[in-house]
């Protein structure tokens, strides 16, 4: 495989732990944002998705983030999540393609960036809800023709 920027690094690791199930154990990461609340981000390799897939419940927001037209998953994006007050709740780089969050109740910015890309989106979590959000960045990532080897 060749990549056509060195951008596109984080994506196609990603996408090759997650296809190829990854029998190495990957450390999720764990912690609370600044108002206390718990958040996990990981997911590379089909057992740590298997963890953050049973424990989706538990949390208000989950974001995920992929190659935009190839939909590989991107490790390594930053995410800010403001409250309506412009406060920062969570500013974070992502181990890998999840990012689970529980908020409480309330409108949110959150903001997505990947090297020279940004993206911002707002939604509102309400008490007992789930919201999910996907982020898509523009990376250029070659692959061989199918059946070729690298």
């Amino acid at each position: 495989m060749r990549i056509a920027t060195g951008f596109a690094v984080s994506a196609f690791i990603v996408s090759m732990f997650a296809y190829l199930g990854a029998g190495v154990a990957h450390a999720l990461t764990e912690a609370k944002t600044a108002q206390g609340e718990s958040y996990i981000t990981g997911g590379i390799g089909l057992d740590e998705r298997d963890v953050l897939d049973k424990r989706r419940a538990e949390f208000s927001l989950w974001i995920a983030t992929a190659v935009r037209k190839a939909g590989s998953y991107l490790s390594d994006v930053r995410i800010r999540i403001a409250d309506t007050a412009g406060k920062t709740v969570l500013d974070t780089k992502l181990a890998g393609p999840w990012l689970l969050v529980d908020l409480k109740p309330g409108r949110y910015t959150v903001e997505a960036s990947l090297h020279e890309q940004t993206q911002r989106k707002t939604t509102n979590i309400s008490k007992g809800g789930h919201r999910e959000m996907l982020f898509y960045f523009d990376l250029a990532v070659e692959t061989l023709p199918k059946g070729a080897k690298g």
